[in-house]
């Protein structure tokens, strides 16, 4: 029994480690997004886990650094649809090293992040 507990143990602590080292590197991504560039909405693809009823929403947008048009996509929790409407403005921030290392939020928002 008591080898049992442990077990559950150490697999939980190995959980809890690995979730702090994702959102550790999250953090740090989110912190290099320095830059602001004004988007719009392309496209917005709201995704249901039939399983657990659980949605996702995908923002496609664009955006335009240095005369450059670029697209990219991000994947929010739950049904934002309706804060990220096709056509809508958006604020991309970006990492200025790294153009296409993007987070996209409702506009007026200011990068970086957090």
């Amino acid at each position: 029994m008591l080898k049992r507990i442990l077990t559950i143990g150490a697999v939980l602590a190995g959980v809890a480690v690995f979730i702090v080292i994702v959102v550790v590197l999250e953090d740090r991504r989110l912190a290099r997004l320095t830059a602001t560039a004004p988007g719009q909405v392309t496209r917005v693809v709201v995704q249901t886990d039939s399983d657990s009823d659980d949605s996702s929403t995908v923002v496609h947008f664009t955006y335009v650094v240095a005369g450059r048009t670029l697209g990219d996509q991000s994947t929010k929790g739950g049904d934002v649809s309706d804060d990220f409407l096709q056509g809508a403005a958006v604020t991309v921030c970006y990492d200025p090293g790294k153009p296409a290392d993007t987070e996209v939020y409702q506009a007026g928002r200011t990068c970086p992040p957090r």
